[in-house]
């Protein structure tokens, strides 16, 4: 069980907001905006598939429509929650982020859960070292005691210095242990190192 008795995610999802960035539960209506995201290359190349039965061709409107009905069961039950991204500057939605949990034959509500992943989709030209950072700071400032979690870890690629700079800012260190997850490339940032 969530030991933090006042918020349960899964009750009330949780709105996020950061100097640039609204974070806001994924809904079937931003499919449109969200489609100018998946349908990106450069996106799609840095997009965290570890884990979720491959990858995802986004070659219409619909295929965004059926990943958020699926996002919303998995929002339903109590499994994991992806948020929309919106840029203030704009008013647009620029991506989504996750947090789900590791490993991934636990939930976050059954209590065992130490380890959160956090998946960040932006559209590519707002992959940018400060947007990064906004993401992973709002991330750490919420999660751990949203989720009852000691760690979150993040997925990069070599090509996309942006994030890896942002990460490394951020204070997250490159993951060693294979233990928590059997996939390379990721960041780790635990509470412990956000006090």
């Amino acid at each position: 069980m969530i030991k933090n008795k006042n918020k349960n995610p899964f009750e009330k999802c949780p709105v996020y907001e950061t100097e640039n960035l609204i974070f806001t539960k994924v809904k079937l209506e931003d499919a449109e905006e969200l489609f100018q995201c998946y349908s990106d290359p450069i996106t799609r190349g840095h997009m965290n598939n570890d884990n979720c039965g491959g990858e995802w061709d986004c070659h219409s409107v619909d295929v965004v429509k059926k990943g958020i009905k699926g996002w919303e069961q998995e929002f339903q039950d109590k499994f994991y929650i992806r948020w929309s991204v919106t840029y203030k500057p704009t008013n647009k939605i620029i991506g989504t982020i996750e947090i789900a949990p590791v490993p991934n034959i636990t939930r976050f509500l059954d209590g065992v859960c130490e380890t959160g992943i956090l998946r960040v989709d932006i559209i590519s030209f707002l992959e940018k070292e400060k947007i990064f950072t906004e993401i992973f700071d709002m991330a750490t400032n919420n999660f751990y005691s949203d989720f009852d979690i000691k760690s979150i870890i993040t997925k990069y690629t070599n090509d996309d210095i942006e994030r890896v700079l942002s990460l490394e800012n951020c204070n997250y260190k490159r993951l060693e242990d294979y233990k928590i997850i059997p996939y390379s490339d990721y960041y780790i940032k635990s509470k412990i190192d956000n006090i």
